[in-house]
């Protein structure tokens, strides 16, 4: 091998690495139109999310509708029918 051939396959590997350095989505928000106190009161409400995400929803904790002796009922009969699938497990 001589240099050129060696010289010609590191600039290639650099580049195809160089290549793959660049994000998927590239995410450029919108600049905000609020005062620092309507962000603070929308934070405050729960309403904006923190921490510099790309998505825009908010994550709110859901009151359950079912005990936790009804859960466990349900997963006990799941287990007596087999209709629990095990390959399914989150």
């Amino acid at each position: 091998m001589n240099a050129k051939q060696v010289f010609a396959a590191l600039s290639i590997a650099i580049a195809g690495n160089a290549a793959m350095a660049v994000e998927a989505e590239q995410y450029t928000p919108a600049p905000s139109t609020l005062t620092r106190a309507e962000v603070q009161a929308a934070k405050a409400d729960e309403v904006l999310m923190s921490g510099g995400e790309a998505t825009v929803f908010v994550d709110r904790p859901v009151a359950s509708q079912k005990t936790r002796e009804d859960v466990r009922a349900e997963a006990r009969a799941a287990a007596r029918d087999n209709s629990f699938d095990e390959l399914n497990v989150a």
